[in-house]
């Protein structure tokens, strides 16, 4: 089985330093002894023990001339299950100031009855690696090795816009591994950690937590985008240009287990289920070590047989019958191995996901329409005006604040009520333009919000919303001040009301991008009351 391919290039005198010393480290932590630095270039076969398990190396070499080229094949019984053996295959190719390194991971299953599911992980030389060539003094990655450090967006609309235009680059060869904050700033997943095991295969972008979701989904898309926790990993291009993403919700990263390492594990199996099979191809491989090892050898031996007596031919070409015996065993091997990699069926499982993907998305859509009906019920009027609501959906343009009033009061009617003074502010803001993130705003006030306040109170409520989405009280300039107190009291049931809770959007005066809807928790009939829906109110700055 394969579980985990790289290519990674390198440029700078020092590479090469950094690169064997890197491959010498970890051959030495996996067989419990190291070889002399001119082992590691040289033909050869050695045999080690690691915990108990037995580990055997084999080294193939061609460095007569430019590219030099080295393979080292290391395999290891796994210590906890019987049956099963780890292959790891490196290849080094170097061409002047240039060196290429591939690592291919498989894991051998030696009786059928080894059903133990392979974790995914990043193999420990690649660690070695990215840590000694950023020691190197004259040695660094090559621009085609993504990954190198996490990236980030949300600090201005120009990041998204970078964004976008890095995913619709034609030739990217790698998946982004988009990560949002939760509503709390926080991080489901430690994207430093990630980005290092996703070194040489995807590029993290961590969204800051002081993001806005709308800008991100109008200029990304929302197949591009991630909010709430989520995480989206956009595929490599496919040939038509198309970039798939995968959405996993927060409940699924929890579902995946408690600790950093379990998540992370995870995430990188769906990558380099992307991955391993364009980079399985770029890999320097052995038989094509061996091959040049062997074609160069004749080369010698055919230029220098005027000069050898016939005992010292008869070697050479012993020596050369040998390793094309050899070359035939592997590429039998590579042979077999093959066979099972046609049928893997790994795009039956893409196709499977996105069926599975789609059935889910149907069976929520179906749900948020009963949902919608049982709450129109019982709300105001005891109907819901579908075709309203469809026609809401459907605009371009974003609704207008009073539409969006509307639409809440028509479809949760029985868990909020709207004022007039409400509808009567809104009426005033119809140049507004983020109507949408209002109803969205508006939609989680009456419902998740809502719940949270009969469940918890506010501490537990006000996590539904974004640090500045929300605020429970004014200031205290404002509270203490009569006619500020006096613009934000509206009549409810007969009776003046002070309604210092709000949702907001936007800090500046500009009534097309701002808007303040101010809000009183009904503990006894438990509903929502909205009594203000219009332009920043006045407070002491202004």
């Amino acid at each position: 089985m394969l579980v985990y391919a790289n290519h990674l290039s390198f440029q700078g005198a020092d590479a090469e330093e950094a690169i064997f010393k890197a491959i010498g480290g970890w051959l030495k932590e996996q067989m419990g002894y190291g070889l002399h630095p001119n082992q590691l270039k040289e033909d050869g076969e050695f045999t080690g023990n690691r915990g108990g398990a037995q580990v055997w190396l084999r080294i193939y070499s061609t460095s007569e001339e430019s590219p030099e080229l080295y393979a080292w094949v290391l395999k290891v019984s796994d210590d906890r299950v019987r049956g099963r053996q780890w292959i790891t295959e490196v290849g080094v190719k170097t061409f002047k100031d240039t060196l290429e390194l591939s690592c291919v991971l498989k894991t051998d299953e030696q009786s059928t009855l080894v059903d133990e599911p392979v974790t995914a992980s990043r193999p420990r030389l690649i660690r070695y690696v990215h840590t000694n060539i950023q020691q190197a003094r004259d040695a660094i990655f090559a621009s085609s090795v993504p990954g190198v450090s996490v990236k980030t967006i949300g600090q201005t609309l120009d990041s998204y816009r970078g964004l976008l235009t890095e995913i619709e680059r034609q030739c990217i060869n790698h998946p982004i591994v988009l990560v949002s904050p939760t509503r709390d700033g926080e991080f489901l997943l430690n994207t430093r950690h990630l980005q290092e095991d996703l070194f040489g295969l995807a590029q993290v972008v961590e969204i800051t937590p002081d993001y806005n979701s709308y800008d991100m989904e109008e200029i990304l898309g929302r197949h591009w985008s991630a909010w709430g926790g989520a995480v989206n990993v956009l595929h490599i291009p496919a040939r038509t240009g198309f970039v798939r993403g995968r959405l996993f919700m927060p409940e699924d990263i929890e579902g995946w287990g408690d600790t950093q390492n379990v998540r992370i594990s995870q995430l990188l199996a769906w990558v380099t289920n992307n991955t391993n099979v364009p980079l399985i191809r770029k890999r320097i491989r052995t038989e094509g070590v061996m091959q040049l090892a062997l074609r160069r050898r004749l080369q010698t031996v055919r230029a220098k047989s005027d000069r050898m007596d016939a005992d010292q031919l008869r070697n050479e070409l012993e020596r050369a019958s040998h390793a094309a015996e050899e070359q035939a065993e592997w590429i039998r091997v590579l042979e077999d191995e093959n066979s099972r990699l046609e049928s893997d069926g790994s795009e039956i499982r893409n196709e499977l996901d996105d069926s599975r993907r789609e059935i889910a998305r149907k069976r929520f859509e179906i749900q948020s329409v009963k949902d919608q009906l049982n709450n129109a019920g019982e709300g105001k009027g005891g109907t819901l005006d579908a075709e309203n609501i469809l026609g809401l959906a459907c605009w371009v343009d974003s609704p207008s604040p009073l539409e969006c009033l509307e639409a809440i009061e028509r479809v949760y009617g029985n868990k909020c009520c709207i004022l007039d003074s409400a509808k009567d502010s809104a009426r005033n803001m119809g140049r507004f333009i983020h109507g949408r993130q209002l109803l969205d705003m508006l939609k989680r006030l009456v419902t998740e919000y809502r719940s949270g306040l009969i469940q918890g109170g506010d501490n537990k409520a006000r996590h539904v919303f974004g640090r500045n989405e929300y605020a429970a009280t004014e200031s205290e300039t404002v509270t203490s001040n009569k006619t500020m107190r006096r613009a934000r009291t509206f009549v409810y049931r007969g009776m003046p009301l002070e309604m210092f809770r709000h949702l907001k959007i936007g800090v500046d005066d500009d009534a097309t991008k701002t808007i303040r809807v101010h809000f009183f928790w009904d503990n006894a009939r438990k509903i929502i009351v909205v009594g203000y829906c219009g332009e920043h109110l006045p407070v002491a700055s202004h």
